[in-house]
């Protein structure tokens, strides 16, 4: 019999049950209106722990109390991490890495071609975006997004002095929805891109957050592992998909800069 949870409540012992409220929900139970995979658009949820699904229920919940934007913008379940094979796939509990067409892992033939130019650019298989030597995409990666976005990623890399990896970027709908993307994934519009934070503390990362922003990325999703940036709306979230998720040492650096975090 699964655990009974209202959304909100973060009970220490992990066993308290509480009744009453219209957002009572047991992982792949009722809640906001179905099962955690209806929510989320998903064949399956089994990756998704009973503590895990909790937190982004909850923050799905605020962003939708807030109506400022759309929660099926933000990614509540990129903190998997799946598309590396680095974490558990949310919606078939698998850790294999899963590439995304036109990558490498994706099943595609062929290498990397230099230019031979300076600051050459490479052309990874079929994907027709070039990869400049500033964007080091993992295996996994289809670095086929839009050039705006492309651009800021170099711009951002520079700024840094070193080169960005990358964990994710284009996603086909049909790969977006067998990793867990967000229903409205700006990856799948070719906006975003994930990228591993630099090596360094928390401090290092406050420092990186505000190059994102000086480099013209107005969507911003901080996880463990890494940062999600886009070029749509201008907004942020935790690693749960909402700002209540948001680590507090982020949260000065986002004010700072105009985002609505508290």
């Amino acid at each position: 019999m699964p655990k009974i949870h209202r959304v909100g409540d973060f009970d220490t012992a992990s066993n308290m049950s509480s009744t009453g409220s219209e957002n009572v929900f047991a992982n792949g139970g009722p809640t906001l209106g179905g099962s955690i995979a209806e929510v989320f658009d998903l064949p399956d949820a089994v990756g998704i722990s009973d503590r895990a699904a909790r937190g982004i229920l909850s923050d799905r919940s605020d962003e939708i109390n807030r109506g400022e934007i759309d929660p099926d913008e933000n990614e509540a379940l990129e903190q998997f991490d799946s598309a590396s094979g680095k974490g558990t796939n949310p919606v078939d509990g698998s850790t294999d890495i899963i590439g995304a067409p036109g990558s490498p892992a994706g099943g595609t033939s062929g290498g990397f071609e230099s230019s031979g130019a300076e600051d050459s650019v490479t052309t990874p298989f079929n994907n027709t975006t070039p990869i400049s030597d500033w964007l080091l995409p993992e295996p996994q990666v289809n670095m086929n997004v839009l050039p705006d976005t492309f651009n800021k990623a170099v711009k951002l890399a520079k700024s840094l002095g070193r080169p960005l990896r990358i964990n994710s970027a284009y996603r086909p709908p049909e790969y977006n929805s067998k990793i867990g993307g967000a229903k409205k994934s700006k990856h799948m519009s070719k906006q975003a891109i994930d990228i591993r934070w630099p090596e360094g503390d928390f401090s290092s990362r406050i420092t990186f957050i505000q190059l994102v922003i000086e480099a013209g990325f107005t969507g911003i999703g901080c996880y463990n592992s890494f940062i999600h940036v886009d070029t749509a709306t201008k907004r942020c979230w935790g690693p749960s998909g909402g700002r209540a998720s948001m680590y507090q040492q982020y949260v000065a650096v986002l004010s700072k800069n105009g985002y609505t975090v508290g």
